[in-house]
């Protein structure tokens, strides 16, 4: 299994997946040229797309959905509510797949599991994805205005994360936006900022978590410096040895192999050997 995030933050999402030769995006928040551009940039054609999982309806998230389910015929995996709020975006021609939104089903080699969210979109939820051949699991969370109990448990033994690390609290204070909207940012049903990320993320830290990929950063409120010197911090304090990275807007990020930077966590064990046999298939 590997990871390459197309780019995050508000002005598109979208997470690329890669399980032996499954490939599924969460999330498609760019147009159908950018998301074209971006997956050619990492090396995959359109057409090897097998689905895209959606999280909810915002357009950073959902830009791209209905141009890219007609252009290339990727079936799209989504709870009914967020289906229903994002009927602007389809024609009717595109292939739906309603799912409930604490489902659990498989798109090719990777098993994927909803998990509900608290987020102010329709029916929000997160993303918990297992290679069916090697084991190696993943989580995606961004837009989860507070780590529910339910994204806890579900995310606890994942070997590579992509969380949201939205903003900074003390910039967001200082921001020139309408108080409300601050509010609406920093609420249980906004975005966490950089201090609830890195307590989430020592929260769910486990000897073999080889990574973690910080995503959805403001551009107003944030400095990626700030956000991985935050999280590092309390990764330090529970002796993480994986990978911190942080997830850019205007560009991919590289490829996270799953299995080597899980082995790297664990110093190179047994499991490392066992997981990286699979690694063509995941």
């Amino acid at each position: 299994m590997r990871l390459a995030c197309l780019g995050s933050g508000s002005r598109g999402n979208s997470v690329l997946v890669e399980a032996g030769d499954t490939r599924l995006l969460i999330d498609a928040g760019f147009s159908g040229a950018e998301l074209e551009r971006r997956l050619e940039r990492v090396g995959v054609a359109p057409e090897w797309i097998a689905a895209v999982v959606v999280t909810h309806e915002h357009r950073d998230h959902t830009g791209g959905i209905g141009v890219a389910a007609r252009r290339w015929g990727w079936p799209l995996h989504l709870t009914r509510s967020t289906a229903e709020a994002c009927a602007m975006l389809l024609r009717g021609e595109e292939s739906l797949v309603i799912h409930a939104r604490d489902a659990r089903f498989a798109i090719g080699g990777l098993i994927v599991r909803l998990v509900p969210t608290c987020h102010d979109a329709s029916d929000p939820v997160a993303v918990h994805l297992t290679c069916a051949r090697t084991g190696l699991r993943a989580g995606v969370a961004t837009d989860i205005g507070r780590a529910t109990a339910s994204v806890r448990a579900a995310f606890r033994d994942c070997h590579f994360l992509v969380l949201e690390a939205n903003h900074d609290e003390v910039r967001l204070r200082q921001a020139r936006y309408p108080w409300s909207v601050k509010q609406r940012i920093g609420g249980s049903r906004g975005h966490l900022s950089n201090r609830l990320a890195a307590e989430l993320a020592a929260d769910l830290h486990h000897a073999e978590l080889g990574g973690v990929l910080l995503a959805h950063l403001s551009q107003e409120c944030n400095l990626a410096r700030e956000a991985k010197a935050e999280v590092e911090r309390a990764l330090k304090r529970v002796r993480f040895r994986g990978q911190l990275a942080v997830a850019r807007q205007d560009e991919p990020s590289e490829w996270f192999d799953v299995a080597e930077l899980a082995g790297r966590a664990t110093n190179g064990g047994d499991q490392l050997s066992i997981w990286s046999s699979g690694r063509t298939a995941g």
